[in-house]
Parts: C-alpha cells; sequence; structure tokens
C-alpha cells in the first residue's frame, strides 16, 4: 500500500505551521480556504520532486478533473482536497452555522468519484475546539460509507492554531488513499 499520503498529510501540516498567522483570518470566521492550501500544497510538491505537478487538471487515464495532478516514480496521483468548516460554537469563532454534514458527504463522494489505487483524499477539518473528540465520529462516517480503512493514528494529525491574542483551536488534517484495499 502507497504511503504517498502520509508525505501529503505532512506537506499540508507543513504549510499550516508555517502559515498560522495568515490563517488566523479564515478559522475565526469559518471561512474555507481550500483555494489557497491548493497551490499552497501544488507548489510544495513541486519543490519536493513531484513532477508534471498541475492544479485542476485531468491525469492522462482520467475525464474528470481533480485538485492536484502529480507523478511520482512515474505513477499519475490525483488529490482531491477539502476545508470542511464545522458548526461547533467556540469563543473568538464567528457562530456561523455550517453544514458539516454536507462537508462529509462531499468528502465521501470524492472518495468514490477517485476509487483509484493512485487517489489521494486530503482535508483539513477545522475549528475544533482544543482537545475535542466529536470530530472522530466524522472520521467514523467516512469509514461507514466508504469501506476505506481510516485510524486517528495511521491517517490524522492535529495542529492547534491561535484564532487571536488568547484563543486557540485546533485543525485535524486527514489523508488517505481513496482505493478500498481488499485482500483477495
Amino acid at each position: 500500500m502507497s504511503i504517498i499520503h502520509i508525505f501529503i498529510r505532512e506537506a499540508i501540516v507543513n504549510i499550516i505551521n508555517e502559515n498560522k498567522e495568515l490563517l488566523k483570518i479564515p478559522l475565526r470566521q469559518k471561512s474555507k480556504f481550500e483555494g489557497w492550501l491548493k497551490f499552497e500544497l501544488a507548489s510544495y510538491l513541486e519543490l519536493n520532486g513531484m513532477k508534471s505537478v498541475e492544479v485542476e487538471s485531468k491525469v492522462v487515464y482520467r475525464r474528470d478533473r481533480t485538485d492536484i495532478t502529480f507523478f511520482h516514480d512515474e505513477n499519475p496521483y490525483s488529490i482531491e482536497l477539502k476545508t470542511p468548516n464545522t458548526n461547533w460554537k467556540q469563543e473568538g469563532i464567528n457562530n456561523n452555522t455550517r453544514p458539516i454534514t454536507k462537508n462529509i458527504n462531499s468528502i465521501v463522494d470524492d472518495t468514490k468519484k477517485l476509487n483509484s489505487n493512485y487517489g489521494i483524499i486530503a482535508f483539513v477539518l477545522f475549528s475544533v475546539p482544543t482537545d475535542d473528540t466529536r470530530w472522530k465520529s466524522y472520521l467514523d462516517r467516512i469509514v461507514e460509507k466508504t469501506g476505506i480503512e481510516l485510524t486517528v493514528e495511521n491517517n490524522c494529525s492535529i495542529v492547534n492554531m491561535p484564532i487571536d491574542d488568547k484563543g486557540y483551536c485546533d485543525v485535524v488534517v486527514c489523508t488517505y488513499m481513496s482505493k478500498r484495499y481488499h485482500s483477495w
């Protein structure tokens, strides 16, 4: 099984850590930042040796566009990237109600769409109150609806983020391969 998704997760964590000040704004507003992250990740991939990195492009064997495509060890990879926001209340963060169920369903749909040994799903779930574990139920929902084996230990990283001068929240970075692996 490929570990490229781990490299992708570590890349996203690095990008987030390097941009904590910038990300205070979308975190406080519960504003998605997928477009920005997509180009940051594409640049990171290219700077770290991935070939033919493109955004919103088609890989040779696919008809539909994916967020990021690249080649590694002569294999074509596609990444579907999401930045789902939560609807949990937290001091210092706007109380905008966001339909997290639709966000999670979109991740499930992307998993089914890619369904490839070379498809990678990456998402950054925000904002999560520090040390709150409710987000794990959404990971369970993705497992239930896709059959993909996901665990917190193997697929997720948590980054603690400042939202203002005194408050913090967590963001959960999760990556996995979109193909359901069978033992047969």
